[in-house]
């Protein structure tokens, strides 16, 4: 009997040749990971600008909704000139453009012109920087577009 338990042919454990491809295919994998884990940790501040900017231009543009709102409210024939001179200004990083514009017959969008022209309508356009190459990443910008839609004698004051 103890004979045959010595010749007993079957391996306990792995040989050196498994040890060692299973060491070289866990490196290529791990490399690749890390490769591609380590773009993806590089690009990650841009979701936090991009949140950040976004955040800073809706509270921006809700600044100067509000400001039309109270303005309208005191004086309708005067709102769109006083609320235009935010035109050109950086707030936060972020660039606001105005130009007055209508629209023709056919609906389509007509400039004209920025502050100090006048008109019926104040487009507002407000643009987060872009930090890196546009074909990359670009930064939507926030539009909303302002009208005088009531004068002092006929409309009845808007809380919002």
């Amino acid at each position: 009997m103890k004979y045959l338990k010595s010749m007993k042919t079957g391996s306990e454990g792995f040989t050196l040749v498994e040890i060692i491809v299973t060491i070289v295919a866990a490196g290529i994998l791990g490399a690749i990971f890390v490769h591609l884990m380590g773009t993806a940790l590089n690009a990650s501040w841009n979701s936090v600008e991009i949140v950040r900017d976004e955040s800073n231009g809706e509270g921006l543009m809700e600044r100067i909704i509000a400001e039309y709102v109270a303005l309208i409210n005191n004086d309708p024939d005067n709102a769109l000139s006083t609320i235009d001179d935010y035109h050109g200004q950086t707030i936060d990083g972020i660039t606001i453009t105005a130009n007055y514009i209508l629209f023709d017959a056919g609906g389509n969008e007509v400039i004209i012109g920025p502050p100090p022209a006048t008109g019926e309508s104040l487009k507002f356009v407000l643009q987060a920087p872009i930090q890196v190459a546009p074909a990359i990443r670009s930064r939507h910008p926030l539009t909303t577009i302002l009208t005088k839609s009531r004068t002092a004698n006929n409309d009845q004051i808007v809380i919002y």
